[in-house]
This record gives structure tokens, sequence and C-alpha cells, in this order.
């Protein structure tokens, strides 16, 4: 008996904690209910209205190289509405891959006819026959949705002559019109390039000439058997990108990797952010991967292919990854009304483990603290006074890192607003005590518009009180001054009581406080309705207490 009611009290104590604990989590997750609602809303009205907007040359391209597989499995129609629902809007081959024939009429009607149904783009076949400019021009005519021709593929530098003559020629033709030409990675032998990878590249733009170039194209494929990632690609990035910067801001077009062949293996979604990035980082403009379809008609024949996104037989082996690809391509696509009007003047490096790249000056206003490995790459408008950075993660290890960067407050950049590439919209980041601190996604890369002027105040959390009139009315917030209370309201209870109750609830304060903090860090919810109630308990545990010494005297 001498416990019941003691026993009582802390019952009705921890209920009331639960109880109020379990209201408070609800709320919440109410909240972040309402708040995830919200933005899978502006989500999905952002990819329609990427969806509705005409897709053009002037936009930024993702598409790929083999893209289609039977169609005795599967019809043409279903294949280009499965790669459109994917992100996809450009194909190299709009239909049979590879094939230097230039088909008839009703074949181009066709494909100019489905693409715009699906608001994609598509390149003609071309080839390096003279014979057939003549009628690939005359096919394209009219054809809004057909944006070049396809030359030629990784040619020898020997073959520079020969390609420039023949692409005057579709020039001359057909202005409106590039034909494409994908140069080799830095890895082909050196009799194929003809000098070091700079050289070559140089020596196809001067061949050529910058004029007659609408993208520079290059493919490196870095995936190797072993989980080996080849680093050298951004050495690569870096000359494709510096020529095409020198030579009047060409665009530029790269073969990211999703096929496993000889010596290469499937990349994991990190992976492929990361490689997708790296370029996007590097200012280029139009991405095919390298393939959709897995190509060749068995694993075993030619050059092994042995897998893609999409297996040969139209299968899907790993949804997960065949998802996280779409969604790739979808925030690729977010990006696009501002990456197509910046140039990529510098990709700078903040670790020294890459060669041939440039590394991030010691004097620029951003700095990685700790040893962390990014690209920062310095986005120059086309149009326009709005200054960007990228900052790319590198590390294709982790999952997810938090990461924070030194800010130089002499830089006269105040603040920066990330631009999410799902929603289409600028969010805020402050700098915390000369601080920038962001979290990335393994190979995750975020574009940033620097801002000069006095960041926005925050006037829904004010991290001050109002000094107007702070003294007018002390009473209303008692708990600013917990001790003065009881003081306040037992004056009629003995003084010894009164002492030992206080003594019996101390933990009522260190509640408070530890509440009021956990407030200050994104949980306020939980502090206004814990507070009140633990006072009131402890209040009650006091009383039950003095309650038995009272049985305990008798």
């Amino acid at each position: 008996m001498k416990h019941s009611y003691l026993t009582k009290a802390l019952t009705l104590m921890l209920t009331l904690i639960f109880g109020l604990l379990t209201m408070s989590v609800f709320a919440v997750s109410a909240d972040e209910t309402e708040s995830d609602a919200e933005y899978e809303a502006k989500k999905a009205a952002y990819r329609e209205k990427i969806m509705a907007d005409d897709v053009t040359a002037d936009d930024l391209l993702i598409g790929s190289w083999v893209s289609f597989y039977s169609f005795e499995k599967d019809s043409y129609e279903y294949q280009l509405d499965q790669m459109a629902a994917a992100g996809i809007n450009f194909n190299m081959f709009p239909r049979n891959f590879g094939s230097g024939a230039m088909f008839d009429a009703d074949y181009w009607n066709n494909i100019e006819e489905q693409y715009a149904k699906r608001n994609m783009v598509y390149q003609m076949n071309g080839s390096m026959a003279e014979k057939n400019i003549a009628i690939g021009v005359e096919y394209a005519a009219g054809k809004e949705h057909c944006i070049g021709y396809h030359l030629v593929d990784e040619p020898t530098a020997d073959k520079f002559p020969e390609i420039a003559r023949l692409v005057k020629l579709y020039r001359e033709a057909d202005a409106t019109r590039y034909p494409l030409v994908n140069l080799f990675p830095s890895y082909a032998p050196e009799w194929a390039l003809g000098g070091t990878y700079r050289e070559h590249v140089t020596n196809f733009v001067e061949t050529i000439g910058a004029e007659n170039i609408d993208y520079l194209s290059h493919d490196y494929y870095p995936f190797r058997d072993g989980g080996v990632v080849l680093t050298d690609i951004f050495a690569d990035m870096e000359v494709i990108r510096s020529v095409a910067y020198e030579n009047g801001k060409l665009k530029t077009h790269a073969y990211p990797q999703s096929t496993a062949w000889n010596g290469t293996r499937m990349p994991t979604e990190g992976e492929m952010r990361w490689n997708v990035y790296g370029y996007l980082a590097y200012g280029f403009k139009a991405l095919s991967w390298f393939n959709l379809v897995c190509p060749g008609s068995s694993d075993t024949e030619g050059e092994g292919f042995r897998d893609s996104i999409i297996y040969r037989d139209g299968t899907i082996r790993d949804p997960e990854l065949f998802e996280a690809f779409s969604e790739l391509n979808w925030e690729v696509r977010g990006l696009s009304s501002l990456l197509m009007n910046l140039d990529a003047a510098h990709a700078y490096h903040t670790d020294k483990g890459t060669n041939g790249v440039e590394l991030l000056p010691e004097d620029y206003f951003l700095q990685p603290s700790g040893r962390n490995e990014f690209v920062i790459s310095v986005m120059e408008p086309k149009e326009g006074d709005d200054q960007y950075i990228m900052i790319f993660n590198k590390n294709t290890k982790r999952k997810s890192a938090t990461c924070k960067f030194t800010v130089d407050i002499s830089s006269d950049v105040k603040w920066l607003e990330y631009f999410d590439p799902f929603i289409g919209e600028y969010i805020p980041v402050m700098f915390e005590e000369g601080m920038l601190k962001d979290t990335f996604r393994t190979g995750e890369g975020k574009l940033y518009r620097l801002r000069y002027d006095d960041p926005p105040v925050d006037t829904e959390e004010p991290t001050e009180e109002p000094t107007e009139e702070p003294t007018e009315e002390p009473t209303e917030a008692p708990t600013e001054q917990p001790t003065e209370t009881p003081t306040e309201q037992a004056t009629d209870a003995p003084v010894p009581e009164a002492t030992e109750a206080q003594s019996e609830i101390p933990s009522v304060e260190a509640s408070e406080t530890q509440t009021e903090a956990t407030s200050s860090e994104g949980c306020g919810a939980v502090t206004a309705s814990v507070a009140l109630p633990l006072l009131l308990c402890g209040l009650i545990a006091a009383r039950c207490a003095r309650k038995r010494r009272e049985e305990g005297a008798e």
C-alpha cells in the first residue's frame, strides 16, 4: 500500500508521455507526408511540362546507340513508347541499327510520324558513301524531327581529309542538319590516333573546320571487369571540353556506358550516374547510351556483348536498374533548360588523383573540407548574367556523402541556389559559419546559381526573440523562469514539504531543456506537447510522495 500512490502516479505519467509522444510523431509524420505529396505533385507537373515541350537540337539530348530488339517480340511502336517513358528523346539509329542503306521515302515518312507522336528526334542513317548524301537530304526534307545524319564512327586519323570533304558536301546540301562523326577514346592505338589524344582531336577540328561541326563527339568505356573504374576518362573529357571551348564553344556529345562485353561489365546505378554527371560537369550537351539494348546475336559471338539495360530478347533482367536508368534520364532532361545555356569554362578537380585534368586553384572561393573527391565546374552563360557552378561527386564507392566546403567571404558570393532537376525550382542554400554543407548521392552533380545579394530572411522560424516590447508581458512565458513559479504558488505549503517536493522533480526542467534542444534540430512538435505534461506529471509524483510520507508517519 505504501507504494500504490507512487506506482499509480508513475503509470499515469508514462501513459501521458507515451500518448503525447505518439501524437507528436503522428503530427510530424503527417507534416512529412503532406510535404512528400506536395513534392511528388510538383515532380509530376514538371515531368509533364518536359514531355509537352517540343524537343529540338537546342535541347539536351539523351538517347542510345543500339535501341531496338526483334520486332517479332514487341512492335516498333511499343518499343518507342518504352523508350519515351524511360526519358529517352533521341535516337542515333531510329529503327534499323547501323545500316548504311537509305531505305525509301515511305520508311522515313513513317519514322517521322512515329517520332513526332512521342516528341522525340532522330538522325538519318547516312554513311561515308557520297551517293547517299543527295538521297538522305531528299528524304530528310520537311521532317522537323530529323536533326542530322550519322556519318561515321571512330575513324582513324588518315580518314579525316575524306570526312572533311563529305561533311562540306552535306553542309552545302543541307545547312540545317549536321553530319555526326564520333572519335576514338584515348586508349585507341597511337597509329589510329596519329599522335597524342589532344593532337588527334585538334587535328580533327582543324581538318573538318569548326564551322562545320555541331557536336564534337567521343566515346570512352570506364567500367571494366573486376570492379575497375578507369578514371582517365576525365582526361579525355578535358581534351574534348577544352578543344570545343577554344573553337567557338562547340556542343559536345558522348556515350555513357550501360552494356557489358569482353573486358567490361554492367555499371551500378551509382556508376551510371557518375558517368552521366561527369560529362555534364564538363559541359556535354548530348549523350547516347551504349546501349539501351544488348547488341549482337549471342553472348559469345563478335565482341561478346552479354548484357544491357534491356537484353537482346526484350527482357529487363534488372527492373530496379531499369527504373534508376529511367529516372536518371528524366533528371538530366530536367536540367536541359539551364545547361544548354551554359559552357564549362573550367572543370576543377579537388584531389590530385587524376592525371590530365585541371586542379582547383588554391584561391578559388570554394574549397573542400577534408579528403573529398569532387569536380567543381565553372559554368559561363551564353546569355544573361547569372553565374553557375556544378559540384560533382567523383566518389563511386559511397552511397551518399554529406560534405563541407569552406567559403571565402571576400568573394562576394553570399549564398547559393540549388536547381532541383526533378521539380524545376531553385532551393536556397545558405552558408553556415562560412561553410557550404550539402549531401551528394554516388556520382551526383548539383547545379548552383551564385547569389551576390543578401540572402532571404526566414520569417517562419526567427533565430532571435523579437526586440519590440520585451518587458510588457513577462508572466505569459513562465517557462523562461521555472525556478520562480513554485515560490509564487506554494506560499501556503510548509517549507520543508515544498522543498522536499521540489527535490522529487528535478528531471522536469532537464526534460524541458532537452526537448527544447531537440526543437532546434527540427523536432519542435515534440517540445510543446511534452514539456507541460512532464511538469504536471512531476507535480503529481510529488503529491503522491507527500501522501506516502503521511501514511508512513501514521
